[in-house]
């Protein structure tokens, strides 16, 4: 990759991230393990490769600003809803927790790896990130109850600008000897500058976009400006302010009730993803590999002792007092992997260090990425497990997703959840969501193939997932991104209406039967038909369920004694049993014999049946 033709470079950094990443999806581990060892063979290994010749002066603000951009999408995330109750344990995670992630490291850095103090505290500032990057995949792979999920969204997120601010105080009193006075005014200018400029212009920009004073075509890129401009002007004023200034921008726009974002938040997807792969290829190729294996073995120990001591401290005192149990809190102890904002922070100041003659400069480097490579490895191997060992895993989930919210959808929805069972319903239409949702339905208003459903869709208590779209291609692509998350066995898509185009290789069971595909289905609700819950009792049982609905009813859905939840499958016919509750598509007017019966009148006298039954 020659740096003499940097249009061959940028277009081959986009190609190698966008296959790290695609590598990463088919083999089920983080990319950010891949994305680094790209790095590490285009830069030290190769020498194909080096960021700072191909983009000079320009790398550091590049690397900046892509960050702030990150932060940003993330801060769109936050809702302040998902606060209740759990606020009180991200404030002290982000303060308490911070503090004792610092304090800890520090000294680990100075007792195992044996680094010069003021070194081990730039490390141990560093290191207090975490960063919403590697976090939210790994909840999202674990899927723990709630509210656990938001306290590591929040806190990854929020400790992101709060961590790099500390380091970088630290770094000025290492290289400008400042005093405390000194540090104390930079951080309140980092407040001011960075918490009221981001306040103030994420509230301008939304009122000029609830007064419609922005065309619809130009809501993306006047917000990505307008980021920008904020970020940009943030750190001019002071140093890394602009981290938090568009982390708060993020915030306030997330939180206006009558400001709809969901198109901004699509752009910034894939955006957001390109510029990971970018910043993770290009970050790593920089490294030396003298430096990243300068520790050795006490890089291993150093990283264990921050999962098996720091976190699990900084955690618990953290979580005096609240509502969590024993449970949660260990669970919260067992997720604290480092990701690009870690990266970005220390390469850039142990650049600077090696600028002012720093001779410490590379330790920073060689203490901070083995330490990320090993988190990541660690958590993304062993959260899951671990959760499942003491139970904050949600243990055999029954409800489901439905890929659409469209009529059929809704009704399936509605009488799932009549039963019990959680239902989350999602879909681009804006109008199927909005009805869906005046039915007292829980939806997501977005694709379910977007990096933000992945993120963000709240999943406790669902365990399966349902396509039930006209399009077999977007039932096909829904499940096998979700593979990972439900396993084979827990995706169902509705039958193809093209039978010459089955595919035997398709993910998802096959549901209901062949001839009930989604227009089938559809074309029946819209004449009348009804999903009528039908309890199988002594009085009434199997036998008397076929005699009375003979093959005018269609069973969809099985509800046991004991609360499991039965999709029926085209390879997987009913079998009927006392106890159970059938959910079955019945016409509004169907034949008994030579009678006509309506639907309504033989579901009451159903429900009169059990009344009268003693169990």
């Amino acid at each position: 990759m020659p740096d003499a033709n940097p249009l061959l470079t940028i277009t081959c950094l986009l190609g190698a991230g966008a296959a790290m990443q695609w590598l990463a999806w088919r083999v089920r581990v983080p990319a950010i393990l891949f994305l680094l060892l790209a790095g590490f063979l285009i830069g030290p290994v190769f020498g194909w490769f080096a960021p700072e010749d191909t983009f000079g002066d320009l790398f550091r603000p590049i690397v900046s600003l892509a960050v702030g951009i990150i932060l940003f999408e993330g801060g769109l995330t936050l809702k302040f809803s998902e606060l209740r109750g759990v606020g009180r344990v991200v404030t002290n995670l982000c303060s308490i927790g911070a503090l004792v992630t610092w304090l800890l490291t520090t000294l680990a850095g100075i007792w195992i790896v044996g680094v010069e103090p003021k070194i081990a505290l730039l490390v141990g500032a560093i290191l207090v990130l975490t960063g919403p990057t590697v976090v939210i995949p790994l909840v999202r792979h674990v899927r723990p109850r709630a509210p656990l999920g938001p306290i590591l969204r929040w806190e990854g997120i929020l400790i992101d600008p709060i961590g790099a601010v500390l380091a970088l105080l630290v770094l000025e009193a290492i290289t400008g000897h400042d005093s405390a006075a000194a540090i104390a005014t930079g951080i309140g200018k980092t407040i001011v500058y960075g918490g009221a400029l981001g306040a103030v212009t994420g509230w301008l920009l939304a009122r000029a976009l609830e007064q419609l004073a922005i065309p619809d075509r130009l809501h993306v890129p006047v917000t990505f400006g307008t980021v920008g401009v904020a970020f940009a002007v943030a750190n001019t004023l002071q140093p890394e302010a602009g981290l938090l200034a568009v982390t708060v921008m993020g915030i306030v726009l997330a939180n206006r009730s009558k400001l709809d974002i969901e198109h901004v938040l699509e752009w910034h997807e894939p955006l957001v993803t390109m510029l990971l792969a970018l910043l993770f290829v290009t970050i790593s190729a920089r490294l030396e590999l003298e430096s990243l294996t300068k520790f050795g073995l006490m890089s291993i120990v150093f990283t264990a002792a921050l999962i098996l001591i720091v976190r699990p401290a900084a955690v618990a005192l953290s979580t005096l007092g609240t509502s969590l149990n024993w449970r949660d809190r260990g669970f919260l102890m067992a997720m604290a992997p480092r990701g690009i904002v870690v990266a970005a922070v220390s390469s850039e100041f142990s650049l600077h260090l090696e600028h002012v003659g720093e001779p410490g400069a590379q330790d920073v480097i060689a203490m901070v990425f083995p330490t990320i490579v090993l988190t990541v490895v660690a958590y993304g191997f062993l959260a899951r497990p671990f959760a499942r060992l003491i139970g904050t895993a949600q243990a055999d989930p029954q409800g489901a997703v439905l890929v659409g919210a469209d009529l059929v959808s809704r009704e399936l929805g509605q009488v799932l959840k009549e039963q019990g069972f959680e239902v989350l319903l999602v879909d681009t239409n804006h109008a199927n969501t909005t009805t869906a949702r005046t039915s007292g339905l829980r939806t997501f208003q977005g694709s379910v193939l977007s990096h933000r459903f992945t993120e963000e869709a709240e999943l406790d208590g669902i365990g399966n997932m349902i396509a039930l779209t006209p399009s077999d291609e977007i039932n096909r692509l829904a499940l096998e991104q979700f593979v990972p998350t439900f396993g084979r066995a827990h995706l169902f898509r509705v039958a193809s209406a093209n039978k010459k185009r089955k595919d035997p290789h398709h993910a998802g069971r096959e549901l209901f039967a062949e001839d009930l595909n989604a227009e089938e289905l559809r074309s029946q609700l819209h004449g009348g038909a009804r999903i009528r819950a039908t309890k199988l009792t002594d009085q009434f049982g199997p036998d008397e369920y076929r005699e009375q609905y003979g093959d005018q009813a269609r069973p969809l859905f099985v509800v046991t004694s004991d609360k499991t939840l039965q999709i029926i499958t085209t390879d997987s016919p009913p079998v009927l049993k006392v106890g159970q509750t059938v959910l079955g598509l019945v016409p509004r007017d169907f034949q008994v014999g030579s009678e006509t019966v309506n639907g309504d009148d033989l579901e009451a006298a159903n429900e009169a049946d059990d009344s009268s039954d003693p169990a």
